[in-house]
């Protein structure tokens, strides 16, 4: 009964989206941001983190 007036916006960092690059690797922003979600669940994400930033 409702119509809704209110356009859908994309919130940027909800994105579901990926990036990836020609040789078929995720970017690095996109990784590092899943890799932070997982790290807060998953003490092998957590560790691969640490690697990250040290190799970086």
């Amino acid at each position: 009964m409702f119509e809704s007036t209110h356009e859908p916006t994309t919130d940027q960092l909800n994105s579901t989206s990926l990036k990836w690059g020609n040789d078929g690797e995720l970017s690095e922003l996109d990784l590092q941001r899943i890799l932070g979600l997982l790290s807060q669940v998953d003490p092998v994400a957590e560790a691969l983190m640490e690697g990250r930033s040290e190799a970086a």
